[in-house]
């Protein structure tokens, strides 16, 4: 696999991490008051993780289809006009494709943090892990995204994709740093 694809590969860990422990805290006695939460972030943590699954071999499919496209024939004017589309509208599926992954392993994160704080103390390692490697896959699909943009003309694309790339990257910078002290403190608390 590709880096994209292994950058959706980890955003479905850190889903299914974030499932699991949403599951433990729900079942574990004495949290009544948090089942309808967990059963929220449990539910959403699977929604994200098929999500994610699917993304690892579209994204192999993105790059099959950047390699085609490149092979088209350009034996005349109509032909080349043609293939030059072609390249253009696969290196933009090519660039969604790692960004879709990278914005839903930042939603990995956000539930990862909610079970940092929420869930049961005992699994705090666990949704911190799920955090970790979805941030890993934010920035492995974010690089995916810089470098295939090189590849587009259309420039309004570009700026667009490459503010939405800067705004995920502060995003995740932000939170994993929040995430990791707030680990820190819940282990010093057991």
């Amino acid at each position: 696999p590709g880096g994209g694809s292994v950058s959706a590969l980890t955003g479905a860990l850190g889903a299914s991490l974030s499932s699991m422990v949403a599951c433990l805290t729900h079942e574990k006695k004495g949290n009544i008051d948090l089942k309808p939460e967990m059963d929220q972030i449990g539910v959403e943590s699977q929604k994200l993780l098929r999500k994610l699954l699917y993304l690892i071999d579209e994204d192999t499919q993105a790059f099959n289809n950047v390699i085609a496209s490149n092979k088209l024939p350009a034996d005349n004017e109509e032909d080349q006009k043609y293939r030059i589309q072609e390249i253009e509208n696969s290196n933009k599926y090519a660039t969604d494709i790692p960004l879709e992954t990278a914005k839903l392993c930042l939603q990995v994160i956000v539930l990862s943090r909610k079970l940092i704080e929420l869930g049961n103390p005992n699994s705090v390692t666990d949704a911190s892990v799920a955090a970790e490697v979805a941030a890993a896959g934010v920035k492995g699909a974010c690089l995916n995204v810089m470098i295939n943009l090189k590849e587009i003309r259309d420039s309004s694309f570009k700026t667009e994709k490459s503010t939405e790339v800067t705004k995920i990257i502060r995003k995740v910078n932000k939170i994993k740093k929040d995430t990791y002290d707030q680990t820190i403190k819940v282990i010093k608390n057991l």
